[in-house]
């Protein structure tokens, strides 16, 4: 994929969510498109950028606290991030296969959830696929922990 096909998809992607209305904030900046997580207990950022081998599409978070608590919820459900993901992309329409989803501390201590989607087939297929999975991990996320702003006071 070219620069200028990953800016397209980018902007294309950047437009898609801002009317999806589920973010509280949506940036296009160079070549990632940051997405503020809306209702989350703390500041959490969702981020898509094109990489050699596909688009590196992740949750993070500096706060441990969320993490620990999206981390909690998963423990408690038994459920694999991958199920989850697949499911919510199920009910978006797309049968993609949810790749393998990585847990870490990166250098900048942020807690990051991510995964790496493959580049679509065309231009089309890639747009396609980019707001899925975006989507997709919204969805999923916004439904663990404290990423939904109810909290745990049940």
């Amino acid at each position: 994929m070219t620069s200028t096909q990953a800016q397209q998809t980018l902007r294309s992607l950047h437009d898609h969510a801002k009317g999806a209305s589920i973010f509280s904030a949506i940036m296009l900046d160079g070549s990632r498109l940051e997405c503020e997580a809306k209702d989350a207990a703390a500041k959490a950022q969702y981020r898509i950028e094109a990489t050699n081998d596909g688009w590196r599409l992740s949750l993070g978070t500096a706060d441990r606290w969320l993490s620990e608590s999206i981390e909690s919820q998963l423990v408690e459900s038994r459920d694999s991030m991958e199920d989850l993901l697949r499911e919510e992309l199920v009910d978006l329409d797309c049968m993609d296969a949810p790749p393998k989803i990585r847990h870490f501390r990166d250098e900048s201590k942020r807690y990051v959830f991510e995964c790496t989607v493959p580049f679509g087939a065309d231009l089309a297929d890639d747009l396609r696929r980019t707001k899925c999975f975006l989507l997709a991990f919204e969805s999923m996320f916004r439904q663990l922990g404290d990423m939904s702003g109810a909290g745990n006071e049940e």
